[in-house]
């Protein structure tokens, strides 16, 4: 049987270059679950459908989670795809969007990869062997205080969550050194494991679509927590996330929760 870790490497560049081939062909910008916000395009289905038949042929029998077409995965092993996060960048022309396609085994993720086509930047890690950039080994930023540190922040668009998200912006503007935003999840978790940044924070996330950057994260020397201590990286329901550089950071950001 195929190395998992070489499998999904090289498949997250082959999708990754099939997601711009089809997006100069045309591009067909659809709702989901009647909501205007929550966008699925042509090409997130059509790529979708490439990565699970790759899947197929070098696993076959494997059950595969996406967000287009999900399997019984309650065995809690089985793949895991997003075949584009950030796909409201990925409609506006915005370059900063990925493939992201995990392993799962018994609820955790032994492999995976994120892969921005665009900068041809692809994050990878292997459990208990560490987190790559570019195979280029990659570990979180050392700094402790909030004030050195720059945040990622994503306040979610429902309603319910905007004066969540105005305390933490107000928060963060006052104590944190910047406030950024990629808007694409996955790439925003893989910032913290490169030391890029050294927390990012989710109002509502579904984690199973980006279990690949959280092991990436994790193997890169990092944490994720959600807003009561654990975080549930199976989940399809959103919940708030933390992924942070190590303790100190994440100990300042739960504190304005």
């Amino acid at each position: 049987m195929q190395n998992r870790y070489d499998f999904v490497v090289a498949l997250a560049k082959e999708a990754g270059e099939k997601v711009l081939q089809a997006r100069e062909k045309h591009v067909d910008i659809s709702i989901k679950n009647n909501d205007p916000r929550d966008l699925v395009t042509n090409v997130d289905i059509e790529v979708s459908q490439f990565i699970s038949q790759r899947i197929g042929e070098s696993f076959p029998g494997e059950k595969i989670y996406s967000e287009e077409a999900d399997d019984d995965i309650s065995s809690g092993s089985f793949w895991a795809i997003d075949p584009i996060d950030g796909t409201k960048n990925f409609v506006r022309g915005f370059p900063m969007f990925s493939v992201v396609i995990a392993y799962v085994e018994k609820d955790k993720a032994s492999v995976g990869a994120v892969y921005n086509p665009i900068t041809k930047e692809l994050y990878s890690f292997e459990r208990g062997r560490g987190a790559f950039l570019n195979q280029i080994p990659i570990h979180v930023s050392n700094k402790t205080e909030l004030k050195e540190s720059t945040i990622f922040l994503t306040t979610g668009r429902n309603q319910e969550q905007w004066e969540w998200g105005t305390k933490m912006y107000r928060f963060l503007l006052e104590y944190s050194h910047s406030v950024r935003g990629i808007a694409s999840s996955g790439l925003d978790i893989c910032s913290v494991a490169a030391g890029r940044s050294e927390a990012c924070i989710y109002a509502n996330l579904t984690t199973i679509d980006v279990i690949a950057a959280i092991g990436i994260l994790e193997e890169a020397g990092g944490l994720a927590e959600g807003k009561s201590g654990a975080l549930d990286p199976m989940s399809k329901v959103p919940q708030i996330l933390i992924a942070a550089n190590n303790q100190e950071i994440l100990s300042a950001l739960r504190a304005a929760l």
